[in-house]
Formats: C-alpha cells, sequence, structure tokens
C-alpha cells in the first residue's frame, strides 16, 4: 500500500512574516506588527539584495512582535500627540490648577511649535538639545523657562520610554545652556517694599477703599494674590477673627500647605467688614448675583464676578502711578509680610506655615537675607542674658 503524502501548508501564519523576489531581483520581506486604531494592518517591510538577509531582519522582527517589544503605533506617534496624552492624562490628576495651565502653556507655546510634528521615534538627543539651545539664544527666554520646558519633556519621553514608543530618553542626553545672572525685580533686595514705603503705600490707600481693602490683607496675611482674588465671603470668619484659604483665581491653592485657617490681625478683620458694608456701593454695574452670598467672593469686579489678575494688576499699577509710590510688583506684599514677621523676631517655622510653604528649607532659603539681620543680633541678645543672669547671682550672693 503506497505511503500517504501530508502536502505542507503553503501560507505562513499570522505575524510570521513573508519574503519575495521584486521584478527588479531585490528581495522584500513584510511583518505584521498589528492593527491600528481604524482596522488596517500596521505592516513594516525590509529590503536586501539577499534572500538570506531580509529572512534574518524578518526573523528579528517577528521575534519581537511576539515578545511583545515592539510598540504596535511607534512608527505614527507624533510629539504633539505625546504632550497631550502624557499631560491630560497622566499629569493632570498629580498637578494643581495653577501648576497644570503652566504645563499646557508651556507645551503650546514651545514644545509643540517646534517639536511637535516629529514622530517621537526620531527625536535625538541632539535634535533636543538644538530646540533648547534655540530657546536661549533666539527666543531670549528665562533660565526658568527654558529649564521647566526640558523638565517637562523629560517627563514625556520618559512615559514613552516606559511604554515602549522609543528605546531610551533623549532627553537625558541634554544640557542646559548656561546663562548669566541676570538683576531683575525679583532680587531678594527689590521684592520685598521698604519700611518707608510700607507707610506711603498704606497711607494713600485710606482714601480710595477698594485699594484699601485689597493691600491691607495682602501686606498682612502674606496671602498669594490668586488666593485674595478668590477669597469667598464664607472663608472670612468676622466673629473669630480667621480667613481660610482653600483656592486662587485658576483653581485650587498651590500645595496641600496652602489650604489652611489661621487667624488674623484686627486691622484686616475691621478692613474687610468696612468692605462689605461699602460693597454694594462700589458696583458700577448691576451684579449678576448676591454680592454678599457666602459663595460670592470678596473682591469681585463691577459685574459681581471674580477678578482676573490682570486685570486686578492694572488697576493696582495706576493706583501706584498715581500716587508717585516705588514699582513693587503685587506678589512684594507677600514678601514684606513674611519680612516684617522675621524682622520683629517670629520663628521661621512660624512664618512657614504662615505663608503655606511645604517645608522649612523654601522659608530659609527666601528670605536667608532678613534672617542674617536677625542673626547680627543675637549675639547682643545672648550677652545681655548674660548680664541679667550675673547680675541676678550676685543679688542673691549680697554682694
Amino acid at each position: 500500500m503506497p505511503r500517504k503524502i501530508t502536502k505542507k501548508p503553503t501560507r505562513r501564519g499570522n505575524n510570521e512574516g513573508s519574503i519575495y523576489q521584486r521584478k527588479d531581483g531585490k528581495w522584500c520581506g513584510q511583518v505584521l506588527l498589528g492593527y491600528k486604531p481604524d482596522g488596517k494592518p500596521n505592516r513594516k517591510t525590509f529590503y536586501g539584495k539577499t534572500r538570506e538577509e531580509v529572512a534574518r531582519k524578518v526573523a528579528e522582527a517577528t521575534h519581537q512582535v511576539f515578545s511583545g517589544t515592539v510598540p504596535t503605533e511607534k512608527e505614527k506617534l507624533k510629539v504633539e500627540q505625546l504632550m497631550q496624552d502624557f499631560l491630560w492624562t497622566f499629569k493632570r490628576p498629580t498637578v494643581t490648577d495653577v501648576t497644570f495651565e503652566w504645563y499646557l502653556n508651556l507645551a503650546s507655546a514651545h514644545i509643540v511649535p517646534s517639536l511637535g510634528k516629529l514622530d517621537v521615534c526620531d527625536v535625538t538627543a541632539m535634535t533636543v538639545q538644538r530646540f533648547i539651545n534655540n530657546l536661549h539664544t533666539e527666543k531670549g527666554l528665562a533660565a526658568r523657562t527654558i529649564k521647566a520646558v526640558r523638565d517637562l519633556l523629560k517627563q514625556a519621553f520618559a512615559h514613552a520610554a516606559k511604554l515602549k514608543f522609543i528605546d531610551r530618553n533623549p532627553v537625558l542626553d541634554t544640557k542646559l545652556p548656561k546663562q548669566p545672572r541676570a538683576v531683575t525685580d525679583r532680587d531678594d533686595d527689590k521684592k520685598v517694599i521698604t519700611r518707608a514705603e510700607r507707610s506711603n503705600i498704606i497711607a494713600a490707600a485710606e482714601g480710595d477703599l477698594r485699594m484699601k481693602t485689597a493691600l491691607t490683607v495682602l501686606m498682612f496675611t502674606g496671602m498669594r494674590v490668586g488666593e485674595f482674588l478668590a477669597l469667598p465671603w464664607k472663608n472670612v470668619d468676622f466673629e473669630n477673627g480667621k480667613l481660610t484659604k482653600r483656592r486662587t483665581v485658576v483653581g485650587g491653592t498651590k500645595t496641600q500647605c496652602s489650604n489652611r485657617s489661621f487667624r488674623v490681625t484686627p486691622v484686616v478683620i475691621e478692613v474687610l467688614r468696612e468692605w462689605r458694608e461699602a460693597l454694594p456701593e462700589h458696583m458700577r454695574c448691576r451684579p449678576k448675583h448676591d454680592i454678599l452670598a457666602p459663595e460670592a467672593v470678596v473682591f469681585p469686579n463691577d459685574l459681581g464676578e471674580m477678578r482676573t489678575y490682570d486685570g486686578f494688576r492694572t488697576t493696582y499699577r495706576r493706583f501706584m502711578a498715581a500716587n508717585g509710590l516705588g514699582d513693587y510688583t503685587l506678589h512684594s506684599y507677600r514678601h514684606t509680610f513674611a519680612t516684617m514677621l522675621l524682622e520683629t523676631g517670629v520663628n521661621p517655622k512660624v512664618v512657614q506655615k504662615m505663608l503655606g510653604h511645604r517645608d522649612i528649607e523654601t522659608t530659609l532659603g527666601i528670605y536667608s537675607h532678613v534672617l542674617a539681620e536677625v542673626y547680627d543680633g543675637v549675639v547682643e541678645a545672648i550677652t545681655e542674658i548674660h548680664e541679667r543672669l550675673r547680675a541676678a547671682d550676685v543679688n542673691a550672693l549680697g554682694l
């Protein structure tokens, strides 16, 4: 009885690849990597002069497919899409509204216009380094902004590497350009309002209840401007003399440490009470809602809504210019509040809690110049203590 011959299959299985010779004599091979979001197959093609050369490439690619080390959309992912997915899906839940908005601005203003159309897998350390250098030499961005852009890129590409869209994060091999330290209005000696100007500002605001309210609260509470503009009436405890900070103009406070209730000086409570009584008279338009309701903001615009930071800053600058006062930023009042506390000998740990800093190192780093002056008086204080103790000993001995 003749032996039965089993016919071998003529087709390869899925993902095993196929090899054929083209009419021009070159050999060609294809491997199915997977399927695109629209359901169409995603194939990778290899070319070579000999069948053996192509077979080797196909075998390597096939192994990667079966081992799961080749992302199916690796070649199609653009930097713009990577930034959007990373920011909204992974970064958004971990940061405050203010920080997230800043990240979005960095991506839309700098990263996407320059790198957005590039494939993620094609971005090299050289590509990123040239981009960073351009931010410095061509756009003239501040060192802080350039560092923030690089940090954001590093996080996004680390995410891409973790998902195996790339083998290595190219941003790790880049460096920030060296920039000379510029003398700006944000330097320590310019941020704090001088003692003479503090008195001048308070005196000038006496005739303007709107500015008196704002500047008194800012100077004697240390609140961030965004926290003050978003402060609702329900967070003002007139009976116990307390304020509660829980949100800013853009959303939540800067850190969890910023969510806090604290007692304030009676001067702040009195000016807020005076402002509340006079607020209806200060409205130039008919408000859309009850401006004295618990949820209503303490310092609304003419429509009874929350003021924008830019709008209030413009009003503040006009007030300062009209009264011949110094060119201090609104954030200067927060620094001035902390400086006044330290100048009077308040413990830096207490100042940290009042400002809502996450740790004492932040407070000490910002106000080291004030602490240096405070520490200069320590020797005299210790000498005075010693003299009092010595005098007490002498009196006890009856000498």
